[in-house]
């Protein structure tokens, strides 16, 4: 055992720059660090107990929901059975310090859906390992993040491609106000043996005040000739011109501009999800909002 806080990373890591987690968990009591654990992260560490690999086969549904005013860390370890699809769903409302860490292993033909909806906190950070180990394995990552005074929003992934055949579609959406941070960094690597990787990665994000702040780190590392990639990232404000023209017929300004990121964020919310998830992602995007246009 040893002094967890002397662990904790400095904004001079890569992956960290972005998101001070010495300064949000300053005043934090943290747990003795462990040495026993597999994942090999800080989220690990900070998380209870150990982490454990647990076995995916068919078709399972994983729900996991923060909603805690401290610091929350979660680790899990997935391993996804050839042919077997894990869909992974991550509620985040919490005015804390959430932290949550998946590292995913996928078999040949393997799916693994994941959507996340982060509506900021102290320090909130939703981080993501894929390695598609097998052949045709496909991996769709969907998210969202709205970041409001004082709040922080993180999401970062890493997907691995090492055999022939996979696909990745990934998509995340995001708001800031004054005083908020949003963070995307995405990296696609296609190993040497990955040849036809169909690989997609989409940023988007609304600066929806002055003093709003958003950082994007989207990446592709290839390594193999016969592949079909690409990435794009975007950070901007809401398009005048959708804006004039809900104004002109007769809507006013704010609701104009409510209205325009509800459909900008809901664009994240994959056609996969269920129902009623659906509905509850997009009634949290309208409570966001209304708690400003009110």
């Amino acid at each position: 055992m040893s002094d967890l806080r002397a662990l904790l990373p400095t904004r001079r890591v890569e992956t960290w720059k972005y998101s001070d987690l010495r300064a949000a968990l300053a005043d934090a009591e943290l747990p003795a660090a462990r040495t026993e654990l597999r994942a090999a992260s800080i989220i690990a560490q900070l998380a209870p107990g150990v982490t454990e690999t647990q076995a995916i086969t068919g078709d399972q549904v994983i729900e996991e929901r923060f909603e805690g005013e401290g610091l929350e860390a979660r680790a899990a370890d997935y391993v996804v059975a050839p042919g077997a699809r894990l869909t992974r769903i991550v509620m985040q409302t919490g005015a804390g310090t959430p932290l949550s860490l998946a590292t995913v292993k996928l078999g040949a033909g393997a799916e693994y859906r994941q959507f996340v909806l982060a509506q900021g906190g102290k320090l909130a950070r939703f981080e993501t390992h894929v390695n598609a180990e097998g052949a045709d394995a496909k991996v769709a990552l969907n998210g969202l993040y709205m970041a409001a005074d004082g709040q922080h929003a993180d999401l970062t992934s890493t997907v691995t491609h090492q055999s022939t055949g996979g696909v990745t579609r990934q998509l995340v959406k995001g708001v800031a106000r004054k005083g908020g941070r949003g963070v995307f960094q995405g990296k696609i690597v296609v190993e040497r043996g990955a040849q036809q990787t169909d690989a997609r990665q989409h940023h988007q994000a609304l600066l929806l005040e002055e003093g709003a702040e958003v950082f994007a780190k989207p990446e592709l590392m290839i390594n193999a000739d016969d592949v079909s990639c690409a990435h794009g990232n975007t950070v901007g404000a809401l398009d005048m011109g959708a804006l004039f023209y809900m104004r002109s017929r007769g809507l006013p300004e704010t609701e104009a501009r409510a209205l325009l990121t509800e459909a900008f964020l809901a664009e994240a919310i994959p056609d996969w999800l269920s129902d009623d998830l659906a509905s509850e992602a997009r009634a949290r995007i309208q409570v966001w909002l209304l708690g400003r246009v009110t």
